[in-house]
């Protein structure tokens, strides 16, 4: 029953699997989990911040007593110090400004993983074809080596030599087919349901185009996502120290209100009675016995003695006498604020300066990498013109009658061609692993809905 299952999925498997191309390995860093978790953080802090009132807002209660007569109720608000509103909006802005460019490094990163990886595969399948080549050359160079073993021109060494750089291609042969399955499998990573790897280097932009677009150098500007992720940084810093600042300058402590509430019920309290308060109509007749008991008249007539009992008490306060407010304000006369300001000027001062020091470290880096792949450029020209003068016919033809057909002298004129070819495309990967970290720099990398981020520069 498994196998009856698993057909279905295997054809289906089959039927969506197709050649892995630039335009998806390019499109899979949208389903990078990083992608996704610097997306989600850029859209939280994008959102607009709600409005904050006061700084804390409390429900306090006491109980005046455990005979749970009186009850006082108080609702308590710390309100924002002055400014603090101010920063607080200053550093929001901040936050999502930095949150934003740092998404822009976060996808900038995740693509520039992806054309590192395409780009060494497609030259690594380019040295691999001219290692072919070369092993044909030295086989060849072999068997005529040995036609030539019974000649008085013959040299051992040569053979020997020959057999030895034969086993030094065949080792860098195999090495590239690891270097390609390796990368196969980086790819399959990001995409893995292709079944097999079509990256076209004409995707690739031309040497010429490298040059022209590099010719005038690449200005810094604050469009660069790691500049903006500086600046958004430094805003931050200083928008932080700002809310520090104004943490000082609480001189409204709290503001209350409440109610104090009395439950007649349970209120009670002691007071001294006479006999005009027990005897006949007084308010507390409920009382006569124990005051005879205790004082021992009987009538109120020639009654002087008195007695204390714990009586009912009534709320007699007005309404509005049941609320009070509360307030508290901090006397700022013996505080001194030039610490906080010193620290606001410190702290800025800091954050500027580590912000023009990530600027200078990307303005040297940019510089450094231009002029490292106009140099190389400049190499690679010349080993490509020495390849396109070996392969001339007219060249090649004029060899041929200077060295007499020889045919070693032939392999060798083929052989350093090919060698010339194998350099240039080296160069080649140098000059595209550099000119992929300027685009990453640049901030080219991180632009969206782009189908091809290495000629986008060129735009």
């Amino acid at each position: 029953m498994k196998r009856i299952f698993a057909l279905p999925a295997l054809l289906s498997a089959a039927v969506f699997a197709g050649p892995l191309t630039w335009d998806r390995l390019i499109q899979s860093a949208q389903s990078d989990p990083r992608y996704e978790a610097a997306q989600k953080r850029s859209e939280a802090t994008a959102s607009g911040r709600s409005t904050k009132l006061w700084d804390k807002l409390e429900l306090r209660y006491q109980l005046d007593g455990f005979s749970f007569a009186k009850h006082d109720f108080e609702l308590r608000m710390s309100p924002k110090t002055f400014g603090e509103s101010a920063a607080d909006k200053e550093r929001a802005d901040a936050v999502r400004d930095y949150e934003k460019a740092r998404f822009g490094v976060e996808r900038s990163l995740l693509l520039y993983d992806r054309y590192e990886r395409g780009v060494r595969y497609v030259m690594r399948k380019k040295i691999n074809e001219i290692n072919k080549q070369l092993l044909q050359v030295n086989t060849d160079r072999i068997e005529v080596l040995h036609l030539k073993s019974g000649s008085a021109t013959f040299n051992a060494e040569d053979l020997m030599s020959t057999l030895e750089k034969s086993a030094s291609i065949k080792a860098d042969l195999l090495s590239d087919s690891t270097a390609l399955r390796d990368a196969e499998l980086k790819m399959k990573i990001w995409v893995p349901d292709f079944d097999e790897v079509n990256l076209d280097s004409s995707f690739l932009p031309t040497m010429d185009e490298l040059a022209q677009i590099l010719s005038n150098g690449v200005e810094v500007n604050e469009n660069f996502p790691l500049v903006a992720m500086a600046r958004g940084k430094r805003d931050s810093e200083v928008a932080q120290a700002k809310q520090d600042v104004s943490k000082g300058r609480d001189y409204i402590s709290h503001i209350g209100i409440g109610y104090s509430l009395q439950i007649e019920s349970r209120m009670e309290k002691y007071k001294t009675l006479d006999a005009s308060d027990v005897f006949g109509t007084g308010q507390y007749r409920d009382y006569v016995e124990d005051f005879k008991t205790k004082t021992g008249c009987a009538t109120a007539v020639n009654c002087a003695e008195t007695a204390d009992f714990l009586v009912p008490d009534k709320d007699t306060r007005k309404t509005a006498d049941k609320f009070f407010v509360n307030l508290a304000f901090r006397l700022p006369f013996f505080d001194s604020g030039k610490d906080s300001d010193l620290k606001l000027q410190v702290a800025k001062l800091d954050a500027e300066s580590d912000y023009l020091a990530d600027v200078r470290d990307i303005n040297q880096k940019v510089a450094r990498l231009t002029e490292e792949v106009l140099a190389l450029i400049g190499q690679w020209k010349v080993q490509k013109e020495f390849v396109e003068q070996v392969g001339a016919s007219g060249f090649m033809e004029q060899f041929a009658r200077n060295a007499g057909s020889d045919p070693l002298l032939l392999l060798r004129a083929k052989e350093s061609a090919l060698e010339s070819d194998m350099k240039a495309v080296k160069l080649e990967y140098d000059i595209f692993a550099r000119y992929l970290e300027l685009l990453n720099y640049a901030g080219i990398l991180a632009r969206e809905n782009s189908g091809n981020h290495l000629r986008e520069a060129l735009k």
